[in-house]
């Protein structure tokens, strides 16, 4: 096994003068991890996370990794926090808790890897969770070396590491939770391994050589999307654009959607393909993006809370902020040439001040909302009006409106409310400036 494990950490420049973070639970893998490391003259300490999951059996685990620690004189370090009564899913919390504490003390303590126990029989088990799950080429992986965290018995399966352990006489901590069926992971090492690997004495070697093959077609699959992703995506600050007119030349669509849409949350990628002959303003969701046909682009964008709230201006002021950033004047009507307000731009108004009743109020526009274009004959619903002016998406949702009580005055920094251009009969003009709006 050591052979193995050396052949492993090889792989890194300088190994031998490396300084490591070992991650111990105290379970038997990360005792025959620390007992390799020892026999190849490595420096490391160790790391231990007590999250309380698990009442006396959690303190007793540290107990243990202390005691250990103490009478090997392990550098040891700890972190003790109830995670208990977390509201999240427990397993889930627990493991980005563990890997972010790994990562701050890597970064603190100037380790150069952090290194964990997981082995073959792990990697496994992933691989079968994750096609359950269905989570494509990537998922079937299994569990991987990265730039920062090493696993150097990941080809070595559960029965060596056993033996192992009986050879060298050590002792660990066992999980009882190992032993529920409730767990996937654990019905999967329960029934599922024993079973395939019965009378198959190749089936770990096969598999390792499965994964090779698998890792490299991913290799592959990265790079060829990483290409059409420059040809194809557009991103800015609040949303992504997919060209539909571009990717109509791609033949591998569905692999593509997949590979850019599922690392956002999306599922249903049948769901998406859809939307490529789906109508404007159809849309999918996931649990945090949502993704929107919008004429010959797609958008993702995240979820954002709708803002509902109404803005009171309760009477004239020369300046407000919120929710926008107005500029107010009043002005007799004889001070303003004709040209001035028939030359008004979009980030700008002249209206007839004395058909205006305060408070005003400043809203977002809401399905069934219409009022009368300034230019235009008749009346039309907002939603129409910017489907005319072909307003995306994005856009639509950032729309405000300024509103005389129930009457819509001005759709802010596109059009004024005919009801309220300034006439003959105008006495007082209000005239409003959107800033930082061109």
């Amino acid at each position: 096994m050591i052979l193995k494990v050396r052949q492993n950490l090889q792989k890194i420049p300088h190994w031998e003068h490396k300084k490591y973070l070992l991650a111990i639970s105290g379970g038997i893998d990360s005792m025959v991890l620390t007992t390799l490391f020892d026999q190849l003259g490595l420096q490391y300490e160790w790391a231990h996370c007590n999250f309380k999951l698990r009442g006396v059996e959690s303190d007793r685990d540290q107990a243990f990794v202390e005691n250990y620690a103490q009478k090997h004189r392990i550098p040891l370090h700890l972190n003790v926090c109830d995670l208990s009564q977390s509201q999240e899913n427990i397993q889930i919390a627990a493991r980005m808790a563990r890997y972010d504490w790994f990562t701050i003390l890597q970064q603190s303590k100037n380790f150069d890897y952090i290194v964990t126990g997981h082995h073959l029989d792990d990697s496994l088990e992933t691989f079968f969770i994750n096609l359950q799950r269905g989570t494509g080429l990537k998922g079937l992986l299994g569990i991987r070396d990265n730039d920062k965290i090493l696993r150097p018995l990941l080809n070595i399966n559960r029965k060596a590491i056993r033996e192992y352990a009986r050879i060298y006489q050590l002792n660990w901590r066992e999980d009882s939770s190992n032993a529920s069926e409730k767990y996937r992971r654990n019905f999967i090492r329960h029934q599922i391994i024993p079973k395939l690997t019965e009378n198959q004495p190749a089936f770990y070697h096969n598999f390792l050589k499965t994964l090779n093959f698998l890792q490299q077609n991913q290799a592959i699959t990265e790079a060829w999307f990483e290409r059409e992703y420059q040809t194809l995506i557009t991103k800015n600050k609040e949303f992504y654009l997919l060209d539909l007119q571009k990717f109509k030349t791609v033949n591998q669509k569905e692999l593509f959607l997949f590979n850019w849409l599922s690392s956002f949350g999306f599922k249903d990628i049948k769901a998406a393909l859809n939307l490529l002959t789906g109508q404007t303003g159809k849309e999918i969701f996931s649990p945090a993006y949502r993704l929107t046909k919008q004429g010959e682009y797609l958008i993702l964008q995240p979820i954002q809370e709708k803002n509902t709230k109404t803005y009171k201006i309760s009477d004239l002021v020369p300046e407000i902020d919120q929710p926008v950033s107005l500029k107010m004047t009043l002005f007799d009507r004889n001070k303003i040439e004709k040209k001035v307000f028939l030359s008004a731009k979009k980030n700008e108004v002249y209206i007839d001040y004395d058909l205006l009743k305060f408070p005003l109020t400043i809203r977002k526009w809401q399905a069934g909302d219409y009022f009368y274009p300034l230019g235009m004959s008749g009346k039309k619903k907002i939603s129409d009006y910017l489907k005319d002016e072909k307003i995306a998406l994005p856009e639509k949702e950032k729309i405000w409106l300024l509103c005389n009580q129930n009457k819509i005055i001005w759709v802010i920094g596109m059009r004024l409310d005919n009801r309220y251009k300034i006439t003959d009969k105008t006495k007082h003009i209000l005239h409003l400036i959107l800033k930082n709006k061109t």
